[in-house]
């Protein structure tokens, strides 16, 4: 990896000194930039990002292999790295290029909520991979009120025609003859898979929101569209750290 070489504003981004390759260039055209102390403006300049000094306005950056952006995702985009269509993801997180990050898992278009964004497959997989069975908290509005024959299906298990869902944990908030609200945790991540737990048992979701995954909760100061960065170490210990 030390004798690999990448472009100057490709190692921008990837570091973290600029938010996207545009934001890279116009660096480099306002010479801010710095290799091995001496001024560059080439974009393409092949660099060794394990090897050379790279500066920009006075601060030196290093190489940055795999990142992690947690979004609190917005209706109407889709979790996906391109749509011909609809916005996604992706274009949300200027520092992440679509052609080597990727969502962790998905969100369904018109559910909001905890996504996280990243170029690190192994921790995707950790995440994702049924073996785990890491814990996903939703916040969701339905119609009616489960009756008890319902909770008991919910908590057997419901069988579908590709899987049979595992014991489902909720915690009521509110509940109404037109409308309830709860807590709702599985270990899955199949699709549709919550709105069609409940669709079995004669309801429908009207809202949908992932407020957890693991231990790392969705800061409730952050607004949908906003993101933020953390480092692995938060994640594990946030996600795989069990009390």
């Amino acid at each position: 990896m030390a004798k690999e070489t990448m472009r100057l504003d490709r190692f921008l981004v990837l570091s973290g000194a600029c938010k996207s390759r545009t934001d890279a260039k116009k660096c480099l055209h306002d010479h801010c930039v710095y290799v091995n102390d001496r001024p560059v403006s080439s974009a393409e300049l092949q660099v060794h990002p394990l090897e050379d000094t790279i500066e920009v306005n006075g601060r030196t950056y290093r190489y940055v292999a795999n990142r992690y952006f947690l979004l609190n995702k917005p209706k109407g985009v889709v979790s996906a790295t391109k749509d011909r269509i609809s916005e996604t993801v992706l274009s949300l997180i200027p520092e992440a290029d679509a052609k080597e990050y990727f969502p962790v898992g998905r969100l369904d278009k018109d559910t909001e909520g905890l996504l996280l964004i990243t170029n690190d497959g192994e921790l995707a997989h950790c995440i994702t991979s049924p073996r785990h069975e890491i814990k996903k908290t939703y916040f969701v509005r339905i119609t009616g009120v489960l009756q008890k024959a319902e909770e008991a299906r919910l908590n057997k298990g419901i069988s579908f025609e590709e899987f049979t869902s595992k014991s489902a944990e909720y915690k009521f908030l509110r509940e109404d003859s037109e409308e309830s609200e709860c807590l709702l945790t599985i270990t899955e991540g199949k699709f549709h898979e919550v709105k069609r737990l409940f669709h079995a048992v004669g309801h429908e979701v009207l809202y949908l929101k992932r407020i957890s995954i693991g231990g790392l909760v969705l800061p409730e100061e952050m607004k949908p569209g906003e993101y933020r960065e953390y480092t692995l170490e938060q994640l594990n210990e946030a996600i795989f750290t069990v009390d």
